[in-house]
């Protein structure tokens, strides 16, 4: 995982909540005891109601050369799958003991789940398990905890998983101008219009619009709603079914 990424989204996720509302701890996800290590200091009075964002980390560019692919695909599925099914084992036991307080968990899923492609497998079999994973826990939580996700398409815009050096690496893949004196953000919205002239709404995927979706799925607008997973993708062609109208 890239930590230094990892801590500008927790820096900027600060200026645009508050400190209170934004908590950061370095732990490994897969682990029952470091999960019950940060649960200790969160504080349970300060919220009426517990909400659970999950993201996990970018592994796209981590493996080091010579490392066998299989090596990956492990370290994938512990990350994506096996840190959301430890997450919502610990959302289940703290609904068990504090019944009266609404819960919720929106997973991170993606795009990537449903439009195959080859060069990417680790990550994207990882995602489509996470589908499976949400329909799963929202059968095995409910009535007391709601379990949606989210499926993102590329967010470049004002992401900090993308570092100057992968956009431009994308950009010269995909043959998009630039020059080397533009900001790195600049370089980030070359690439997120790029992506979004691919979508149907042609408008860039922002982590806005990914906010929005979970603030949504976490709150009580969404009251009803759980094994869901909302698509903030712009509409890509590739992945909207066919749907058959019959008369009654």
């Amino acid at each position: 995982m890239n930590v230094a990424s990892a801590e500008e989204a927790w820096s900027n996720a600060r200026t645009q909540s508050s400190n209170e509302m934004v908590m950061a701890a370095a732990l490994d996800l897969t682990s029952r005891g470091q999960h019950r290590g940060s649960a200790a200091r969160d504080d349970p009075a300060v919220r009426r109601r517990r909400h659970r964002h999950q993201h996990s980390g970018d592994l796209s560019d981590a493996r080091p050369i010579g490392q066998p692919p299989e090596d990956d695909v492990g370290k994938t599925l512990a990350i994506n799958v096996t840190s959301n099914h430890v997450l919502a084992a610990r959302g289940r036991d703290g609904a068990r003991r504090r019944r009266s307080c609404p819960r919720s968990i929106v997973l991170t899923s993606s795009a990537n789940a449903v439009v195959p492609k080859a060069g990417s497998e680790p990550y994207d079999v990882s995602k489509a398990a996470i589908n499976h994973l949400i329909r799963e826990l929202a059968i095995g939580l409910g009535p007391l905890v709601r379990v949606n996700g989210i499926a993102p398409a590329t967010v470049v815009a004002g992401s900090a998983m993308f570092p100057r050096d992968r956009v431009i690496g994308s950009l010269q893949k995909y043959g998009i101008a630039f020059t080397e004196d533009e900001s790195t953000e600049a370089l980030r919205g070359k690439l997120a219009e790029f992506y979004a002239q691919r979508t149907i709404t042609r408008r860039p995927i922002l982590p806005v619009d990914c906010a929005n979706a979970i603030c949504w799925l976490a709150g009580d607008q969404s009251a009803k709603t759980t094994g869901h997973v909302i698509p903030v993708d712009g509409g890509l062609a590739g992945s909207v079914s066919e749907i058959t109208i019959v008369a009654d």
